[in-house]
């Protein structure tokens, strides 16, 4: 895990320090958080693997255009409370959810809900990319073929869009019909990024986008994110604290299948009060 302290957090973006613009806390230069609009509202969520409970009486409040990071050791449900989020929960029988997940006001945990357009709604990529075996082209197209009926040029123009805002386009917009796997790691990622960008959707879930990649992939995916969060609420898992104080502008802290504590970046990595995020933050444990 990558440890943060206190002191080298408050100090990033100094003069003379070694970290530039794009290292920089997001809480250091983003906009404040005094005009906050909850897009998610968990309420005492709860979750089991068969008989196995692996989330306990969840609550979180999630704000639109906001990034939201989900830390914490792994195997303490940070994957499992996202997956709730767009239901990806169903394909499997013995896995079951109870309290509410209120999206706009509405309970996504309803079985009245309609779960196909419940997940155009919701965007997720995952720590492997997993483009489909078809072009780039298609690869962002197939989702939208789905759920619209456009002409041949409304869906050009709404891949090119896609690819521009996952900042792609430059880079494939001339091999648009070859191969989405013949691309790298980390343009494989932010294809997949385009993939559900694609959709229109009012929410993005990351899991752990940035694990397989290297550093320089990690850091345009960071920089899309930056520009994503003016559009979508973003929630992102990360083990990688350094990546969780850039990108986010709120934390949340999970430990055995709770909320140990939520809060905004600054809050979480300079002056935490719970102990065991603080020893997690810095690397104490975890």
């Amino acid at each position: 895990m990558n440890n943060v302290t206190p002191a080298a957090l408050s100090s990033a973006g100094a003069p003379g320090s070694r970290m530039d613009h794009a290292n920089v806390p997001a809480w250091r230069w983003h906009a404040g958080v005094d005009q906050e609009v909850e897009k998610i509202a968990i309420r005492d969520l709860n979750f089991h693997y068969g008989a196995v409970r692996a989330l306990k009486g969840i609550n979180l409040s999630l704000k639109d255009r906001r990034v939201t990071a989900i830390i914490g050791p792994s195997g303490c449900g940070k994957s499992t409370l996202i997956r709730v989020l767009n239901r990806i929960f169903d394909l499997y029988p013995d896995h079951h959810a109870t309290g509410e997940v209120m999206i706009d006001g509405e309970n996504i945990l309803s079985p009245a809900i309609d779960v196909r357009r419940l997940r155009a709604r919701i965007g997720m990529t995952f720590q492997k990319p997993n483009p489909l075996p078809l072009s780039i082209f298609e690869n962002v197209a197939f989702g939208i073929r789905l759920h619209h009926r456009l002409s041949k040029a409304e869906m050009s123009h709404r891949v090119e869009v896609a690819l521009c805002r996952a900042a792609l386009w430059d880079e494939v917009k001339d091999i648009l019909r070859q191969s989405g796997s013949r691309l790298s790691g980390g343009q494989q990622q932010r294809l997949c990024i385009a993939r559900a960008i694609a959709l229109e959707p009012e929410i993005l879930l990351f899991d752990e986008p940035c694990s397989a990649l290297d550093p320089i992939s990690t850091l345009k995916i960071e920089n899309l994110l930056d520009e994503l969060r003016k559009d979508y609420c973003i929630v992102i898992v990360t083990h990688n604290m350094e990546q969780a104080a850039r990108v986010s502008d709120y934390v949340a802290f999970m430990y055995l299948g709770e909320i140990v504590e939520f809060g905004t970046a600054e809050k979480i990595f300079v002056h935490p009060d719970n102990r065991h995020t603080q020893d997690y933050v810095t690397g104490r444990f975890g």
